[in-house]
């Protein structure tokens, strides 16, 4: 008999098995996550043009310059970490924000370093640490439908390998409302031990100034005893139990919007190291005062509002400048009104907000963190750069950008380099300029015009010295109300609404179409949908939503002259566009991702299919 011998060639139980059919990008599994592919790829599979179009300046358009200086000892860095997200503390104890999320790795990978903030009203009023397992207090006032929740060292690890994972470095809260230093310590002690260096300060309470706002506020915490001077007292006594447990973690304070705040925090005894902390949400007039502050689109894009921020912000410098110390803007947004508060995710905050992102780095904010929750696209908050599928009542696992989290993406594209001297001929025109250590410069121009009233108009930029290439992204929308296609993250895959990734592939499918197949429900920044352009009208970048085109892979404006000292584009009304300009003597081309070094050169790219290594560090 020849049982086995008589039967032929037998698989080989070593070999592996075949690989996953790839997807649209070649060598690349399907729906794989974002952050496992090199964007370059994405970009080829694109097909972007070689120009960018719209690029060339047109005949008889109106005309605007910009003027570049060359950079001097004076000029402020451009840093990764100083675009970031500013979550609730109580948000710490979301299961969701763990490292094999991979929309929310993808997301942070996007913003390259970024700074992770956990605060906000909740810190003082809902917030509650434990390592000892404690139950939740009782006698906490709350208001209606609130509840208290419990956060542990276990929540801290799970958010810390998140952090790892995401070159993410962590600004945590503790709670200042009730009253106790020792509890601030352990929660300190432990989040050292979860997140290392990564650890960048801790914030005692969240906006002090606003714990008793008068008789019967419901966001009052103290009575109406409630000072600077108690405040200053406090603040001190949890600084020194943090250091007794944590030696040399900054402590930051206070997150408030007020000068005396601001003044009372940074000389308080027995704080340094110390950061400032200011926040600032100038559309925040909710009422009928103060016309000029309410949420319209028209403040949104006025040149006031632009006015108010710098007012804000250099005052805030000014004190942190007297202390010798760090300001961060640990909490911002264009509105922080509630209930149906729209027009913070439009185009209108979109190109806001990316100005807003360099022009506070311009004035020396080291850190700064959008307020942003991880609520869903339908029902939670408007304000939030990112937002997850399901209800208010079951929110999901899949998360998308809205328009202002596209304009954080955009800007945090932008390489490490020096803040460098632009003019505009413009009020309606703004340009801040960062040159990188290659010799390139990357050129941030918002245009505040009404895109649905204004044409395009060229833009004339004057370079200190020759120019050889200059590369275009572009944030834009079909008006100011325009908002980001958040809907594919919000509905499930093989809804009506997100049909085409849960429909079948068929082998009689139309030549060249893209096959469709079933999308993995927990990810919704896949590369099948990052290669699915926006709708007309719709806010985007260059046509498409994550990830952002690398600057080296990126279309390049029309008609520009190698070895001319100035070159011309036409801009539309209603955009934030980054131009990258490349003199003739750059040594490298820059890349999306700066180097861990910070020094402007690029990232090698991935092996297609491989995920990258990480290892950045990171009301007015």
């Amino acid at each position: 008999m020849c049982a086995t011998a008589c039967a032929g060639p037998q698989p080989d139980p070593s070999a592996s098995s075949a690989p996953e059919p790839t997807g649209p990008v070649p060598g690349v599994a399907r729906n794989a996550p974002l952050h496992a592919v090199d964007p370059g790829l994405v970009a080829a599979a694109r097909d972007l043009p070689e120009t960018y179009p719209g690029s060339a300046p047109r005949k008889n358009d109106p005309t605007v310059r910009v003027t570049l200086s060359r950079t001097s000892p004076g000029d402020e860095d451009y840093r990764h970490g100083s675009v970031g997200l500013s979550l609730e503390s109580t948000d710490l104890a979301d299961p969701r924000l763990e490292e094999d999320n991979h929309d929310l790795v993808s997301i942070l990978q996007s913003l390259h370093e970024p700074t992770l903030r956990f605060g906000g009203n909740s810190t003082d009023r809902r917030f509650f640490f434990t390592s000892t397992d404690e139950p939740i207090p009782t006698d906490w006032p709350l208001a209606k439908g609130e509840k208290i929740t419990k956060v542990t060292p276990t929540d801290l690890e799970r958010v810390a390998a998140l952090a790892r994972r995401t070159g993410t470095s962590v600004i945590l809260s503790a709670n200042l409302a009730r009253y106790d230093p020792d509890r601030a310590a352990d929660l300190a002690a432990h989040a050292r031990a979860a997140f290392g260096d990564r650890l960048v300060g801790l914030m005692i309470g969240n906006e002090p100034n606003g714990f008793h706002r008068g008789s019967d506020d419901p966001l009052n915490v103290k009575g109406p005893e409630w000072n600077r001077t108690i405040y200053v007292r406090q603040l001190t006594a949890y600084a020194r139990a943090v250091h007794r447990k944590v030696p040399h973690l900054r402590i930051v304070a206070p997150g408030a919007y007020s000068d005396p705040w601001w003044e009372v925090a940074a000389g308080a005894p027995g704080t340094a190291p110390f950061a400032l902390a200011l926040h600032q949400y100038p559309l925040s007039e909710c009422g009928t005062r103060w016309t000029r502050q309410k949420p319209t689109v028209t403040n949104a894009v006025a040149p006031q509002t632009r006015e108010r921020v710098d007012a804000l912000v250099s005052r805030a410098r000014s004190v942190a400048d007297e202390h010798r110390v760090p300001l961060w803007i640990t909490e911002t947004s264009l509105s922080s009104c509630p209930g149906g508060n729209q027009i913070t995710e439009t185009l209108a905050a979109a190109v806001y907000q990316a100005d807003y992102s360099v022009r506070v780095q311009a004035l020396d904010a080291e850190r700064v963190t959008a307020h942003s929750s991880l609520g869903p696209c339908h029902g939670g908050p408007p304000m939030s750069p990112l937002c997850s599928d399901g209800t208010v009542g079951s929110p999901g696992e899949r998360f998308g950008l809205r328009a202002n989290g596209l304009a954080l993406a955009l800007i945090a594209s932008i390489p490490q380099g020096t803040m460098t001297p632009a003019r505009t001929g413009s009020e309606d025109l703004t340009a801040f300029a960062v040159t990188h250590a290659d010799g390139s410069t990357s050129l941030v121009l918002s245009d505040f015009r009404d895109p649905a009233t204004a044409g395009p108009r060229t833009t004339t930029v004057t370079t200190p010295g020759p120019v050889q290439r200059v590369t275009q992204s572009q944030l834009r929308g079909g008006s100011w109300r325009a908002t980001a296609p958040v809907s594919d993250a919000a509905d499930a895959p093989g809804s009506p609404d997100g049909a085409t990734a849960g429909e079948q592939a068929t082998d009689d499918a139309a030549p060249g179409a893209t096959p469709s197949y079933p999308a993995d429900p927990r990810v919704h920044l896949s590369v099948e949908n990052a290669l699915r352009s926006s709708a007309d009208g719709a806010v985007s970048v260059d046509g498409y939503g994550l990830p952002i085109t690398p600057p080296a892979d990126r279309p390049e404006v029309a008609g520009v002259r190698s070895g001319a000292t100035s070159f011309a584009v036409s801009l539309p009304a209603g955009t934030t566009t980054v131009l990258t300009i490349e003199t003739e003597h750059a040594t490298a081309r820059p890349s999306a991702t700066a180097s861990p070094s910070g020094d402007g050169t690029p990232t090698p790219k991935a092996t297609p299919g491989v995920p990258r290594a990480t290892t950045r560090s990171g009301g007015q």
